[in-house]
């Protein structure tokens, strides 16, 4: 018997699963920030990837008690859960689209590794990594991205950490959970309002935390670190490659010691949190009042929901936004990697994703189906977030907010006709 205190769970036992936690693998996850870089402004966002993978065993291990699991599916889970995010990066999510695969892609060969201690544990690699894939449905019990034992953790863990409250119950959300005949997991329709709150705190995090403008625009200025880094290697594949096993401060010491001058730059900026102002905001139609312009030099747009779809679909590759961002920053008259973009993904994970309700009958149905006011809401919680910013030094904020024409013809010349590389 052995258990570790976390907060939100409180002792969580961890004796039968030893080999897999004291494994290099997973204790370098101690190492790595779930909410990477949003300590910049939520001071208290110093919880891992560690902690969380923890908080899901216990959550996963409390759903194959109320399901009554049999004894080799909740050995199992409970390794999935804590194995779920095994190929996580340095910064979680936020330098993974400089490299070359996806965290998804590093979990599958972390869980090839990992095979003698996850044999140890009494566990069967195959099964975990169909689990992982999505080929076993015991898996959903953890990865269902309503109701799995990840998605009530993190939002739990992350409220907890940034200083957020409101927290639906996530006890009873789990106590109400089903699966129905047809596979899916599904909330007792009774608690149908306890589901639509779940959503919309989701929301709420995403609005008021993950995506702080300050917080994308330091994640934008990592990226960017990233990718001039790699650019000045001999071997880009192989330094990229090996960039998956770093924690966030060997990240940021490849960086400071960096070949490229502006990974340099950026490092001690980010370390220094002296990060890039936004001149100039871009919003839907109709959602402007948002943005907070009192007392900043901010120069505001409006476009239309085609016209935001257009351009962040065409800056979806970091090498088109590296090149964006040049060619934006010599039209408004500054050097090379003076100007940074942060571009929001245009509704493609922000948005939650459809909650299955089960009504006890033959007509189990989705939520959004069926409530289209509730969708409405969630569409308009992520359009008064959705942003495209621009960002530059602070001594130039002024300059860019009071004349930003020439940023904004060349970024619709070069969305609108797609930009080349």
């Amino acid at each position: 018997m052995k258990s570790v205190c976390i907060p939100c769970s409180g002792p969580v036992e961890i004796g039968d699963y030893l080999p897999v936690i004291e494994h290099p693998l997973f204790q370098r996850l101690r190492r790595c920030r779930q909410l990477g870089l949003n300590d910049l402004v939520f001071p208290g966002a110093q919880h891992t990837r560690f902690e969380h993978a923890i908080g899901v065993l216990q959550r996963a291990r409390f759903a194959a008690q109320l399901q009554r699991m049999n004894a080799d599916d909740t050995r199992h889970l409970e390794l999935f859960a804590l194995l779920h995010d095994i190929g996580h990066g340095p910064f979680s999510h936020q330098i993974e689209p400089a490299l070359q695969k996806t965290h998804h892609q590093r979990g599958l060969e972390c869980l090839r590794e990992m095979t003698p201690v996850i044999h140890a544990c009494g566990g069967d690699v195959t099964i975990l990594m169909d689990m992982l894939d999505g080929k076993n449905p015991l898996g959903d019990w953890v990865s269902n991205r309503n109701l799995g034992a990840d998605k009530l953790d993190y939002l739990q863990r992350d409220a907890y950490h940034i200083g957020f409250v409101g927290t639906p119950d996530i006890d009873s959300l789990q106590r109400q959970t089903i699966r129905t005949p047809d596979g899916h997991l599904a909330l007792k329709e009774k608690f149908i309002e306890d589901g639509k709150r779940l959503q919309k705190f989701y929301s709420y995090l995403h609005q008021h935390g993950y995506l702080n403008k300050t917080a994308l625009t330091a994640q934008r200025l990592l990226q960017r670190a990233v990718q001039e880094e790699l650019l000045l290697c001999e071997t880009p594949d192989e330094t990229s490659e090996k960039l998956w096993s770093m924690t966030d401060e060997e990240l940021m010491q490849w960086l400071r010691h960096g070949k490229a001058p502006l990974a340099r730059k950026y490092a001690r900026m980010l370390q220094n949190r002296t990060v890039f102002k936004t001149a100039l905001c871009i919003k839907p139609e109709g959602y402007s009042y948002v943005e907070n312009t009192v007392d900043k030099p901010i120069a505001l747009q409006e476009w239309s929901r085609q016209r935001l779809s257009r351009c962040s679909t065409a800056l979806t590759s970091l090498t088109k936004l590296r090149t964006m961002e040049d060619t934006l920053a010599n039209a408004a008259g500054l050097q090379p990697g003076s100007l940074v973009l942060a571009a929001m993904p245009y509704f493609t994970k922000l948005l939650p994703k459809d909650l299955r309700i089960a009504n006890g009958g033959q007509n189990d149905y989705w939520l959004f189906e069926k409530d289209k006011d509730h969708r409405a809401s969630l569409e308009s919680d992520y359009l008064r977030t959705f942003a495209l910013r621009i960002a530059v030094p602070e001594n130039q904020r002024e300059r860019i907010a009071k004349a930003p024409e020439a940023i904004i013809q060349c970024l619709i010349r070069n969305t609108e006709c797609g930009v080349r590389n």
